[in-house]
């Protein structure tokens, strides 16, 4: 077998991994393409008015049945909220895309999942400021607990990345 050559067993995986990358890369992409653009329009009120018994959830404690109720504090929080969101799945498009490529440790990969984990800790402090503008303070620590972890994991994954690197120099 020449060293070069992939065996049939790790090439089946790589390629079970392309395929799930890319059906979830489109998954996020049509997601960008129509949510994100939906959702700042219900925002905005360009739509027309919600049905009956529709509402706007801003956080657990903040529902509001049409986009002019929404106090100008929490809309800029709610704001801030979406395009972090809308952020984070360009990321992930652009991390499943490397994944799609067989590009599975790169410091490339590593960037994108701290910003996963930044954006988890990020969302909490902005959910924490909408919980704090509606006088109802329920909050967990489990997602910027997760978001450390997410960190944690990128920082082994470089390490590991490096060592990798070091490794395929010595000869």
């Amino acid at each position: 077998m020449n060293a070069n050559e992939i065996p049939l067993n790790a090439a089946t995986r790589l390629g079970r991994i392309k395929t799930a990358s890319r059906i979830l890369r489109v998954l996020i992409g049509v997601s960008i393409v129509i949510g994100a653009p939906y959702s700042f329009a219900v925002y905005f009120g360009w739509l027309p008015p919600l049905p009956a018994g529709s509402k706007i959830l801003i956080s657990p404690h903040q529902l509001y049945s049409s986009p002019s109720e929404i106090p100008t504090a929490v809309f800029a929080l709610a704001l801030v909220r979406l395009g972090l969101a809308v952020f984070c799945s360009v990321v992930l498009y652009n991390l499943f895309r490397l994944y799609e490529r067989g590009i599975l440790f790169s410091a490339r990969n590593v960037r994108y999942i701290r910003f996963l984990g930044w954006y988890l800790m990020i969302d909490w402090v902005v959910i924490y400021q909408l919980e704090s503008l509606s006088h109802a303070m329920d909050l967990s620590f489990t997602q910027p607990f997760i978001g450390l972890m997410i960190i944690f994991v990128a920082w082994i994954m470089d390490e590991g990345r490096k060592i990798q690197e070091e490794q395929a120099l010595t000869v």
